[in-house]
């Protein structure tokens, strides 16, 4: 059986399934001089849909990652793959998803062995573009590395949020001199799972921020010390945080559920949403490099 899509007008498209092995007895007329002619009789079944709601996949990717190998390095969000999935749909990349579940960006101590800056190393070094995306671990897990300062930079000894900033950006900055990194800051983390970036009384009216009980830093202050420290290596930065309009604190409680799982982790529709959302800046950004 062969698949084929028509595409019939701005509205409306026909998935045909066609058996290559029927005779020709009649065709359907082209809509545009590129499209082959397609014999009634080998038309087993039609579906109509808006083809506002069919994924650019189904009708050829246009995207300019289209085949390009695509490196995406985070925790859970990233492991799990709803967004990794719905872009290498959307785009037609090739995906190599580096996500593992519960993972901070910085070293805990000397020990920590699976954080972003100790596994990047060990990545593909042919990447066409890596994405970066994480934070929100080293936020809302109260074991958790200090928060340091800008000035820790890259030592070794030092264990902060900051200097594992430095250590995870400096490692990238030499694997793919000349290639893209792009720096995701994290969705919000929400109230529902671990550290609370909000807390909420006279029933929703009034609203807290929420710290880390660790560090005393609530969450944004490590949303923008990605910012600052990816400023510092020159990495293009796309904030998730402020702009994906992924905001878990507007769906609490399983009732309310349309883009999170848990009210941390997207579902599908939270991934298609983010993955959407990415398309035309990374469009941009392979204008930039290649």
């Amino acid at each position: 059986m062969i698949k084929k899509i028509i595409s019939l007008s701005a509205l409306l498209l026909i998935c045909v399934m066609a058996n290559a092995q029927d005779d020709y007895s009649a065709v359907i007329s082209k809509t545009n001089s590129s499209q082959a002619a397609i014999p009634i009789t080998d038309i087993d079944s039609i579906v109509y849909a808006p083809s506002a709601n069919v994924n650019s996949s189904y009708f050829g990717n246009t995207s300019k990652w289209k085949g390009k190998t695509v490196g995406f390095l985070g925790n859970s969000i990233t492991e799990y793959g709803e967004y990794v999935r719905a872009y290498a749909s959307l785009t037609g990349c090739v995906a190599v998803n580096y996500g593992v579940s519960g993972t901070h960006i910085a070293k805990i101590n000397s020990s920590t062995t699976n954080a972003f800056e100790t596994r990047c190393s060990s990545m593909r070094k042919d990447l066409d573009l890596l994405i970066v995306f994480g934070g929100t671990n080293d936020f809302g897990h109260t074991s958790t590395e200090a928060f340091g300062q800008f000035s820790d930079g890259t030592k070794s000894s030092v264990f902060s949020f900051y200097a594992g900033l430095h250590r995870l950006f400096s490692t990238l900055y030499k694997m793919y001199r000349g290639k893209p990194v792009v720096i995701m800051t994290p969705i919000h983390h929400g109230v529902e799972v671990d550290a609370a970036e909000y807390t909420y009384s006279d029933n929703g009216t009034k609203i807290k921020v929420g710290k880390n009980p660790t560090t005393d830093r609530p969450f944004v202050d490590y949303v923008n010390a990605i910012k600052e420290v990816a400023a510092y290596y020159s990495f293009i930065v796309i904030d998730a945080y402020s702009y994906s309009r992924l905001s878990p604190m507007t769906e609490i409680g399983a009732a309310n559920r349309r883009y999170f799982k848990d009210g941390l982790h997207p579902n599908d529709a939270g991934g298609l949403r983010l993955a959407k959302w990415m398309y035309p800046q990374l469009e941009q950004v392979y204008d930039m490099f290649y």
